[in-house]
């Protein structure tokens, strides 16, 4: 899905058996509950496809009428009234995992860290307050697809290097220049 789509928070249409409905994007506010339907499944798959996904049908058919109730525009009768249509119901989740990719893609490994760096876990926690530091507000973020939450957390850290960027260089000149060429320098960059 482009930037547009997640920021925007918009759906797509899917037609379920012979009923329309809406696939949406998770929230976050509404991210614990999805994961607890979510992860059984995404643990489950190797790849995301429609012969992937079939054989878990029946086996997480629970998972996925939670994970419906939360991502769709679906009735449970609808969906009660059809768990033997197994195809069909894979290929809602499929649509599920393609709109809210976000959550389902799969981490990227982390590289190991040299010498004795310490690695620190950032909590939902810091990545609010990083969000709030950079003109968000708490409502907004809880209101936000998790897409749409990923993409501003690392627009944030973009911004945040170009700055350290930014500051490295001045430094850099400042430490270099003589007095005029570091004045020199100051005035170039405006007020």
């Amino acid at each position: 899905m482009n930037d547009f789509f997640l920021a925007n928070n918009e759906s797509l249409l899917h037609t379920f058996i012979d009923q329309k409905i809406e696939v949406k994007q998770i929230q976050v506010k509404n991210l614990d509950r999805f994961a607890q339907y979510a992860n059984n499944i995404k643990d489950g798959l190797k790849s995301y496809s429609i012969e992937t996904i079939t054989p878990l049908v029946e086996p997480q058919i629970l998972n996925i009428m939670g994970m419906c109730s939360l991502v769709t525009t679906m009735e449970p009768k609808t969906f009660e009234a059809n768990t033997a249509q197994t195809r069909a119901i894979a290929e809602l989740v499929l649509k599920i995992i393609q709109v809210n990719d976000a959550f389902f893609k799969k981490p990227e490994r982390n590289r190991k860290t040299k010498g004795n760096a310490v690695s620190i876990e950032a909590s939902w926690f810091d990545s609010f307050g990083f969000l709030v530091e950079h003109g968000h507000s708490e409502t907004d973020i809880y209101n936000m697809s998790y897409g749409a939450f990923l993409e501003y957390i690392k627009s944030a850290q973009r911004r945040d290097n170009l700055k350290l960027k930014s500051i490295a260089i001045a430094t850099r000149v400042a430490n270099n220049a003589k007095q005029n060429g570091f004045e020199k320098y100051i005035n170039s960059l405006g007020e």
